[in-house]
């Protein structure tokens, strides 16, 4: 894929993962992201489509220390509206050259009660609380994870704990190939999994106390 299509295709991922911690989140802002989302993703020109994309990213809501150009796993806070906890979460697109267009990628994100949430973000919601198995495949092992769609649908939560992926049984994966299994067509994608363990450390450590 040629480097002018992927920088469009990468921004448009991230900014799906950027709507997922938003709307699968009871701190949701109030505008309506996903229609502007919609109206950015139609655009034909690449530059115009690209300054519309990055004009909808949370103004000041990331760390700046996370958010660096290098660094792979982008910690995002989301301000609650009305001044309750923050939405804290790590995010990493899907491989754009080994996935299907529908996988944005994945996120890990901080839960009210001490814990994380491991989740598949999706360009192309499901039904609301919609069951879909998830094939995982590590080197020549796979294992089906029994999967539900988020309350609005953008993205599946996995029945796994984010230390499987540290401590676990995943440690040491350079990757994740998923399969999600959907009656419309299967969705394919590979995360790459690279610098996974400082981002939950910063992400532990970001996570709202209390």
């Amino acid at each position: 894929m040629a480097l002018a299509q992927t920088k469009p295709i990468s921004l448009i991922l991230s900014m799906a993962l950027m709507y997922v911690i938003g709307t699968t989140s009871v701190f949701a802002q109030e505008r309506d992201v996903s229609q502007d989302f919609e109206k950015c993703k139609v655009i034909a020109n690449d530059q115009a489509r690209l300054s519309c994309l990055k004009n909808l990213l949370p103004k000041g809501s990331s760390d700046p220390a996370a958010s660096a150009a290098h660094d792979s796993w982008p910690l995002v806070r989301t301000p609650h509206p009305k001044g309750g906890r923050d939405a804290v979460a790590i995010m990493r697109t899907a491989d754009t050259a080994q996935s299907d267009p529908d996988l944005a990628g994945l996120m890990i994100r901080c839960e009210e009660k001490p814990g994380f949430e491991v989740l598949l973000a999706l360009v192309r919601p499901f039904p609301p609380r919609t069951k879909r198995d998830v094939v995982v495949t590590s080197g020549t092992a796979q294992s089906v994870l029994h999967a539900e769609a988020s309350s609005t649908g953008t993205a599946l939560i996995l029945p796994v704990e984010a230390t499987a992926f540290t401590t676990g049984l995943w440690q040491g994966l350079k990757e994740l190939a998923v399969t999600i299994k959907d009656p419309e067509t299967e969705i394919r994608g590979v995360i790459p999994l690279g610098g996974l363990a400082p981002a939950m450390a910063r992400l532990s450590a970001s996570c709202p106390s209390g």
